[in-house]
Parts: C-alpha cells; sequence; structure tokens
C-alpha cells in the first residue's frame, strides 16, 4: 500500500521538480481543559486535549506546491477513549496544490467529510463526540477494548476515519469543485467501524461536490457527499451553510444503508448493535453569531438506527472569547436524550474552559 501511494505521489509531482522555488513550513499547536458538571447524576469531570500541527513545503510558483504535513494529539479523560489513530494519534500526509487540482496522500478524511458544512459550531462542545465528555450516551462506545456505534454520530460521513487515502480535488470551476477519495483499507480509530468486523479491512470510496457562491448579501456554501464501504454499504450526504454579515445558519442530512443483503458474518463476541450505524439517518441544524473575539453556536442533532429504537437527541449551546492571540476562554451547554434498545435516559451538562494557542 504504501510503495503505491509512493508511486502515484510521484507521477504527479516529478514534473514540478525542474522549477526552482521556495521552502515553507511551520508549525503551531493548540491545549485545550475543560471542566464540567452533569445532572441527573450530579457528575464532575474534567478533560484535556491538544495537538500540535507542522509541514514542511516546497513552492514552486504560485500555482504549484507540495508539502509533508504532520499532525499530533493527545487527550486526557474523555469518555469517548481512541489511544489508536484518535485523541492519541497522528495524522501523516501529504499534498500536492497543482493547476491541475489537489492531491491527498495518507491519513486524511475523505473528501465528502472535508467538504461538508451542517449546523454551525465552536469553542469546547464543537462536535457530538465532545459531549459525549460530559453525558453518557450508550450508543457510541469506543475505547481499548470495545467499539459500538448503534447510531450515526455526525452528519457527515466519517465512517473510515482517517484511514490512509488518495484524496483528488479538481480545481474550481465558477466556485465548484469535485473531489473523489479511495480507501484500500476502511478501519480507523477515528471512524465508526469495529476492527473485529468481517468488513473492517475491506475498502471504500467516496466522491463529493461543493459549491461556494455569492447570492447578494448571503454567502451560500452547498455540499453533497456519497461514499460505499465493503460493497453494499451506500451513505449519502447533504449540507448547506447559509451566512450574512456576523450570522450564520446550517444543516446536515446524512443517510446509510445496506444496498440488498447484508453479506457480512456475524461474530458472536461482538457486542448489539454494534454497527447499527450502517442502515440509520442523522440530520442538524442551527444557527452561529461571530462578533469581534466573541463567537457564538446553538445546534440540534439527531440521529436514529433504522427498525430500532436506538436513538439520540443532542442540543448544544457553545460559546468562545478570544482574549488575545494566545488565549481562548469557552463556556457551554448541553443535553441530551437517548434511547438504546428501550433505555431511555437524559441529561444536561454545563461547561467551562480554556484554550492556549502556540
Amino acid at each position: 500500500m504504501k510503495y503505491s501511494l509512493a508511486l502515484v505521489a510521484g507521477m504527479i509531482l516529478a514534473p514540478l521538480a525542474v522549477e526552482a522555488g521556495e521552502v515553507t513550513y511551520n508549525i503551531e499547536g493548540h491545549g485545550q481543559a475543560a471542566y464540567g458538571y452533569s445532572t441527573p447524576k450530579k457528575h464532575h469531570h474534567g478533560v484535556s486535549k491538544g495537538n500540535v500541527d507542522s509541514f514542511i513545503g516546497y513552492e514552486f510558483d504560485e500555482s504549484n506546491e507540495v508539502s509533508l504535513h504532520m499532525d499530533v494529539m493527545a487527550g486526557v479523560d474523555k469518555e469517548l477513549k481512541d489511544y489508536n489513530q484518535g485523541d492519541w494519534g497522528e495524522e501523516v500526509y501529504g499534498v500536492a496544490d497543482t493547476q491541475y487540482g489537489q492531491l491527498m496522500v495518507g491519513q486524511v478524511y475523505n473528501v465528502a467529510s472535508l467538504f461538508h458544512n451542517g449546523a454551525p459550531s465552536v469553542g469546547i462542545l464543537s462536535s457530538n463526540s465532545d459531549v459525549a465528555d460530559f453525558l453518557h450516551n450508550p450508543n457510541w462506545k469506543r475505547n481499548e477494548k470495545e467499539t459500538r456505534f448503534a447510531t450515526l454520530t455526525s452528519t457527515d460521513i466519517n465512517t473510515d476515519g482517517v484511514a490512509p487515502k488518495i484524496n483528488y480535488i479538481t480545481p474550481e470551476f465558477y466556485g465548484t469543485a469535485l473531489g473523489f477519495s479511495w480507501t484500500p483499507d476502511s478501519y480507523n480509530r477515528r471512524g465508526l467501524i469495529n476492527k473485529h468486523a468481517g468488513y473492517a479491512h475491506k475498502d471504500g470510496f467516496a466522491t463529493a461536490v461543493y459549491s461556494d457562491h455569492r447570492l447578494g448579501n448571503i454567502n451560500s456554501k452547498t455540499s453533497l457527499g456519497y461514499a460505499q464501504y465493503h460493497g453494499n454499504d451506500k451513505e449519502f450526504s447533504v449540507s448547506q451553510n447559509l451566512n450574512r454579515g456576523n450570522w450564520t445558519i446550517g444543516a446536515g442530512v446524512r443517510k446509510t444503508y445496506i444496498d440488498g443483503d447484508d453479506k457480512s458474518n456475524p461474530n458472536r463476541l461482538l457486542p448489539n448493535d454494534f454497527d447499527g450505524y450502517r442502515e440509520g439517518y442523522a440530520w442538524n441544524v442551527g444557527v452561529g453569531y461571530e462578533i469581534g473575539p466573541f463567537s457564538s453556536a446553538l445546534s440540534y442533532f439527531k440521529s436514529k438506527q433504522k427498525g430500532k429504537d436506538n436513538k439520540n437527541d443532542v442540543i448544544v449551546w457553545s460559546n468562545q472569547y478570544q482574549y488575545n492571540k494566545y488565549v481562548d476562554v469557552y463556556l457551554a451547554a448541553a443535553g441530551l436524550n437517548y434511547n438504546n434498545n428501550g433505555r431511555k435516559d437524559k441529561g444536561c451538562a454545563a461547561v467551562i474552559g480554556v484554550g492556549v494557542n502556540f
């Protein structure tokens, strides 16, 4: 696999090597610490996480540049513990930006996920997985021993996480571009697939289109995505963002289904509904506001497994204040209702935190 990726990258990058250019590089990082209080169980919990992103590149001219990226991340006391390719992990990938489009090779998200917008998000609770740090959801479980996603966790297609892949994105044409992804091995700890599933190491592909246009005083961003994993798992996603002045509204939808019979071999050692996400839907909607150093977002997310009672309702209000270029301050609240095989529960959480940029 690694030799194939290197060969593809070399064939595309070799013609650029004859040009004289300039070396570029950068390294930066971000750390967060948060404390939350949740009810009705009156649970106190603190989490922390951080990442360091770096790259070195070579700019041939204003249209052609290649770069090698290495991002590392770590997290402590996360509810969704992910010790490999997750809160403790790395992303290593190469990027070639040329007049013929962009090529990405390595540990990256697929194009359908990269293009997706959905509901606006900011601050310490910028994803549904962040909410799971403070509010327990039995439909989503991932640790060093067990992976179970009975429902979808997002409206973008995140099934293969950052499994090594090849992405190609065409040049923009009137604000519109197409993208294509091929993932030789779809299993990744940042994704949804259980490593013990019979289809875990099959390939997958994704394609997507995005459009960015100005409509009077409104900036519109739209994306459509499609993916297929291990032959008969199909996924679709749609997102729309509208921005005017300080305000942004957005929404996203995702649908998954098994096309025909489920040909995967069941494993009795795996938990019930460990891959319920394969047939279900998710949608979100939200509004965001930004003025000066302050930004805020209010969003609602729902996901459900087809033919089962497993479902989630998540509402998040997250705020961020950039005190200066080094320090961010966070304040957020979240609510969760879930149904897990007929067992219902709900809760809410208040979270404060601080972030450091370097």
